[in-house]
């Protein structure tokens, strides 16, 4: 064999085994694959650290919570303000006791402005009720101590009330009845949102008693807590006299003649029959 073509034969198997040599270490291609979804399969736990098995309100009509804030005039409302702020300067203890010191100034600032709301709610509550009026205020609240007192909403209610108080210092005291309801929705927020969690809660703990929990009895639907009671409306002012709409003396009855009738018919005189 020729030289030149040993070579070239020698060139062509020497370019097929590293073709080879190459193919053989190349890396495969690896087949993505898709893990699967995953499933929660530990207890959910209620939020905010509440305890299980709380009862919640039911929903209102306007898509809120029942509370004893709803239907509240704007002197209940403002009254409920301060019960709200009363709480709060009782257990809020952070930033250097500032919801207690905000709710000690707003006794003094605003000590007429509460003090009319107080005596109008009292007004309502007589008006309304007689002589059990002021033990069916004190009944509400007590009623709306123990919800503002809800112990796990207390970090975010101590933030709103804070909020609203110094709102409320800011402000002239005739302004406070406007501000009122503004004040009352504002401190019931981060109960209403807790209430939304809890009842989030337990909806997925009903699913994940319906999936694992076969050998687990779970309450999952408590029953709601009852709707609290309604504070009577406005009751009238003291002194207060309802005018009667005077009435109108009866016009004076004018005689009016009959109707005519008809075009009388004469009358023709009969004669006598020798006489026609």
């Amino acid at each position: 064999m020729p030289p030149r073509t040993a070579f070239r034969r020698f060139c062509s198997v020497a370019s097929l085994t590293t073709l080879a040599l190459i193919a053989g270490c190349a890396t495969p291609k690896k087949e993505v694959v898709t893990p699967p979804p995953v499933i929660e399969t530990i207890r959910p736990v209620p939020p905010m650290g509440a305890v299980a098995g709380m009862s919640v309100p039911d929903v209102g009509p306007d898509g809120k919570r029942l509370t004893p804030n709803r239907g509240v005039t704007s002197n209940t409302a403002l009254w409920h303000v301060r019960m709200a702020l009363n709480v709060a300067a009782l257990s809020c203890h952070g930033a250097g006791d500032l919801a207690r010191m905000q709710y000690n100034q707003m006794l003094h600032v605003h000590k007429a402005a509460l003090g009319a709301a107080n005596a109008a709610v009292d007004r309502n509550y007589q008006f309304e009720y007689g002589s059990t009026g002021i033990a069916r205020r004190e009944q509400l609240n007590t009623v709306v101590y123990n919800f503002f007192s809800l112990p796990p909403v207390q970090p975010t209610f101590c933030k709103a009330a804070v909020e609203v108080g110094a709102k409320m210092l800011s402000m002239p005291s005739a302004s406070l009845l406007t501000y009122a309801p503004e004040a009352l929705a504002a401190l019931e927020k981060p109960f209403q949102d807790f209430y939304e969690a809890y009842a989030d809660y337990l909806r997925r703990l009903a699913e994940w008693q319906a999936r694992f929990g076969a050998s687990v009895t779970v309450v999952v639907s408590p029953t709601p807590l009852p709707p609290p009671p309604v504070p009577p409306g406005e009751a009238p002012p003291p002194g207060f006299k309802p005018t009667l709409p005077a009435v109108a003396a009866p016009a004076p009855r004018i005689a009016t003649p009959p109707a005519p009738s008809a075009s009388p018919v004469p009358v023709v005189p009969t004669l006598p029959s020798g006489q026609r």
